[in-house]
């Protein structure tokens, strides 16, 4: 997003300035261009695009507890009033989970209706046979007889082992009886959670389907709020709650959002200069300074893998008649002051073992020649030390073979 129009005119620039020192010398091709040392204006300015935008806002916010999918949006730029409806949500898909999540949650009830049953049924076939139990108790004992002059010895103890089973059985009724209840309990927990958990969900859905329309909670410019990745919303999108919608903007403050790519970013500071101009106003200019710098470029579209940094800048002496929020922008950043100092072009340094070096030309010949440089810009090296006024220098790497051998 670099202001390709001003960074392309000087990159013109500069070509023809080599271009030129190319030509200012001997005609044989093997002739290495070479760059005249001196002084010059040399500052720190980086190009930026970006928009303008509100410093404050009041936002309006994505409700509900689900995502949702936008089925219409108010004009953006706009102005509405408090109240207004400003977007609504598509109804359908809700509407079909919120069958589905009714369908599981009578499911479920009708799951837990046949549990009851079925335990009811369970404890009945159980009191009938210990009623049976009962019974057979009164028998034996009604007609438990030891004496063997009545009945045999094997008689009496058929008795006993027939009372001895009949205890037998009501001891393992009784643990029946324990067991199915248990088991039961347990049952009905599980049904009884899954049946929260589904009616949890529907009430999201009841919920959802009366906040299908989105309102705006003051009156003012409607301007629509980017994601992550440079999106602004539209019909169709899906909206997470939570997520930031729209905004109404406090027109009487407005600042720059500005971009700069990450291979340009030098030096960015907090409270370095800035001109502004805006693409639909180019005779106008703005100054303001830098209020925030990201710390960590990031992509700003998608599919895009380029990667920016993301600032802020204040605006002076605002005109609210020509700034306007979403309105496109060119910046220059003034990371330095203009000073007179010695710099060469980037290409002339060579950088060997943490080492800069130039290629310094003495009579036909040139030698490697150490050099401290300073700040640069996107064209330009400052030279501290190693160089002097009229020095020529090479504009690119000499080779082993042209050393020593220049005709």
């Amino acid at each position: 997003m670099v202001n390709l129009r001003r960074r392309s005119a000087t990159l013109l620039s500069v070509s023809v300035f080599v271009l030129l020192l190319m030509g200012c010398g001997d005609d044989n091709p093997s002739t290495i261009p070479t760059y005249e040392v001196n002084t010059q204006r040399f500052s720190i300015e980086i190009n930026a695009d970006g928009e303008i935008e509100a410093a404050e806002s009041q936002k309006i916010i994505a409700p509900g507890r689900r995502p949702m999918m936008l089925a219409w949006l108010a004009d953006e730029n706009t102005h509405v009033n408090a109240g207004d409806v400003i977007a609504r949500f598509d109804a359908e898909r809700i509407t079909r989970d919120k069958n589905e999540e009714e369908f599981a949650v009578r499911k479920l009830q009708q799951d837990i209706i046949n549990s009851q049953a079925s335990q009811t049924q369970e404890k009945q076939d159980i009191k009938s046979e210990q009623n049976f139990i009962e019974e057979e108790f009164a028998f034996v004992d009604r007609f438990a007889i030891d004496d063997l002059r009545i009945y045999s010895q094997l008689d009496i103890i058929d008795t006993l082992q027939n009372r001895d089973f009949l205890e037998a059985k009501d001891s393992f009724l009784a643990w029946k009886e324990t067991s199915v209840l248990e088991q039961h309990d347990s049952a009905m927990s599980v049904l009884d959670i899954k049946k929260q958990g589904h009616q949890s969900k529907l009430q999201q859905y009841l919920s959802a389907l009366k906040q299908l329309e989105v309102t705006a909670p003051y009156s003012g410019l409607l301007v629509y709020v980017k994601d992550r990745r440079g999106e602004k919303p539209s019909v169709g999108n899906t909206v997470f709650p939570g997520s930031p919608i729209a905004e109404i903007p406090n027109l009487e403050n407005l600042q720059a959002r500005l971009y700069v790519l990450a291979d340009d970013a030098i030096d960015l500071a907090n409270g370095q200069g800035v001109d502004i101009q805006l693409d639909a106003f180019l005779n106008k200019t703005f100054s303001g300074e830098l209020s925030s710098v990201a710390a960590f470029p990031r992509e700003i579209k998608r599919g895009n893998p380029i990667k920016y940094y993301e600032l802020t800048a204040s605006i002076n002496d605002q005109d609210t008649t020509i700034l306007k929020p979403g309105r496109k922008l060119s910046a220059t950043i003034r990371v330095t002051q203009p000073m007179d100092t010695i710099a060469v072009p980037l290409q002339s340094i060579i950088y060997e073992q943490e080492q800069s070096f130039v290629y310094l030309q003495t009579g036909n010949e040139f030698s490697k020649q150490p050099v401290t440089t300073g700040r640069k810009n996107l064209y330009f090296i400052e030279i501290t030390s190693g160089l002097t006024l009229n020095d020529a220098i090479a504009l690119s790497a000499v080779s082993a073979v042209t050393i020593g051998a220049i005709q």
